[in-house]
């Protein structure tokens, strides 16, 4: 999904996460047995979040010597965002762009930052710069028909940015879940042929 993320399911590849992760938060694996103890799901969620927030202030002290590295601060953007911290993810991402400003995969990360902090129109602005940048970027053109649809109840735009995305998604799992919207968004916006109301039908 290129280096960013999705609402629904993508994932995001960290590169310079590993690395930061086994300079800062001294991975070990124990090799005096041959064998990898099995983890229950609970206990790997908890050691992931341990990880990642060993990350984050290896990454931090980095940037204190180093304040200007973007990669840095586009993964301390990415670790902040899957702990939770939208605000902080954001700041990163900000701070990332104000030396990199034509990265549309740091700018569509950003918008999905602040949709999640409930600042639909900051990210469909975001999507947007993204967008100016790269035109074909499909992870920006299928989240702002999200927040389109969504949030701002821009249902023909939602339309148009999700009819651009299938000209790039192929027969992708995303591409399957948007046709169906694109159908019903359609017959939302078509009146009823029974009704004397000329005005778009409306879910209740």
């Amino acid at each position: 999904m290129k280096n960013t993320r999705w609402f629904i399911s993508w994932p995001v590849v960290f590169g310079l996460g590993f690395l930061a992760g086994v300079v800062f938060s001294a991975w070990k694996l124990d090799n005096r047995t041959g064998q990898v103890p099995v983890q229950q799901p609970e206990t790997r969620e908890h050691n992931k979040q341990v990880d990642i927030q060993s990350r984050i202030a290896g990454i931090e002290r980095m940037l204190e010597v180093n304040p200007g590295n973007v990669e840095a601060l586009v993964q301390l953007g990415n670790d902040y965002f899957d702990t939770g911290n939208y605000e902080k993810a954001v700041a990163s991402y900000q701070k990332a762009l104000s030396i990199d400003p034509r990265n549309p995969d740091v700018i569509t990360d950003m918008a999905v930052g602040y949709r999640r902090l409930g600042k639909p129109q900051d990210a469909v602005s975001a999507f947007r710069r993204a967008l100016e940048i790269d035109p074909d970027h499909s992870i920006a053109l299928f989240n702002m028909g999200l927040v389109l649809r969504d949030e701002v109840k821009d249902y023909a735009g939602a339309v148009d940015a999700w009819e651009k995305f299938l000209q790039k998604a192929g027969d992708s799992p995303h591409a399957v879940m948007v046709r169906p919207w694109i159908k019903k968004l359609r017959e939302k916006a078509t009146p009823d042929k029974g009704s004397t109301d000329p005005s778009p039908s409306q879910d209740k």
